[in-house]
């Protein structure tokens, strides 16, 4: 398991907060100091992760950890999490730093919810539009910094180009390629590239030029795995910040601790 340190200045004196943000896929490790990021490990499951946070805890006096979980839950995980730090579960029923506005907080995703917190954190009294580029594509609209307004959800990339190989008989599946990127095709390769490139850029300058519309000097936060792709081809001043949900938690984690 490879540990990278960022920072480690009067590691013994300083209080630390520890970030897990455990998804579907990997679960995120990050230690911060006055919303600094210290440390950074990515987990594949509860056990190594278990072991990087018993690392860690020799190099950082973490004074307090949140957790935002979407998987099977671990009881042995948190109960070491509980025994030994303050410890947050995060939820909607925690105090945050914005005012909710969304119907259905139950179905709400944690990571969406985070990263508005993120947002209130940056830009705090601003306009802000968060889209998170991973799976699924989200939309979440903060107003004036602490107002959550709702958003939309709608399939990623990755899905679009598994979609066309799924539900038809000689498709092939391809992937995204930001470099390769043209009006239209001259093979069925390029054609499915270009098409869901094309229409999905689309949708997101459509997007953002409707909530622009609507809510003046708006800031454009771009985060998610795939949001590269959008940062090179997207015309717009755009802000990326693939750390904004974890900037969130850790807002959440001072609110609550």
């Amino acid at each position: 398991m490879r540990i990278k340190f960022l920072f480690l200045l009067n590691k013994n004196t300083n209080m630390y907060n520890l970030i897990i943000d455990a998804g579907n896929t990997i679960i995120k490790l990050r230690v911060l100091m006055q919303k600094e990021i210290v440390f950074t490990e990515n987990c594949k499951d509860w056990d190594s992760a278990l072991n990087s946070i018993k690392l860690l805890q020799k190099n950082f006096k973490i004074s307090a950890c949140i957790l935002s979980n979407v998987r099977e839950s671990d009881a042995l995980f948190e109960n070491y999490l509980t025994k030994n730090f303050k410890t947050i579960f995060f939820s909607h029923t925690n105090k945050l730093p914005v005012i909710i506005n969304y119907k259905s907080l139950e179905t709400l995703g944690k990571d969406r919810l985070a990263a508005v917190c993120g947002a209130s954190e940056l830009f705090p009294n601003k306009n802000s539009l968060i889209i998170d580029a991973g799976t699924a594509i989200t939309y979440d609209i903060l107003k004036d910094g602490k107002i959550y307004e709702g958003g939309n959800i709608s399939p990623g990339i990755k899905i679009r180009f598994k979609a066309l190989n799924t539900f038809t008989k000689k498709l092939p599946l391809i992937d995204i390629d930001a470099e390769d990127n043209n009006l239209f095709g001259q093979n069925t390769e390029q054609a499915i590239r270009y098409g869901v490139q094309n229409g999905i850029l689309h949708e997101v300058k459509g997007v953002i030029e409707d909530f622009k519309m609507k809510y003046s000097d708006l800031n454009i936060i771009f985060t998610g795995g795939d949001s590269f792709f959008f940062e090179k081809l997207l015309n717009f001043r755009i802000f990326a910040q693939p750390n904004l949900t974890i900037l969130g938690l850790n807002k959440i984690l001072e609110l609550n601790a």
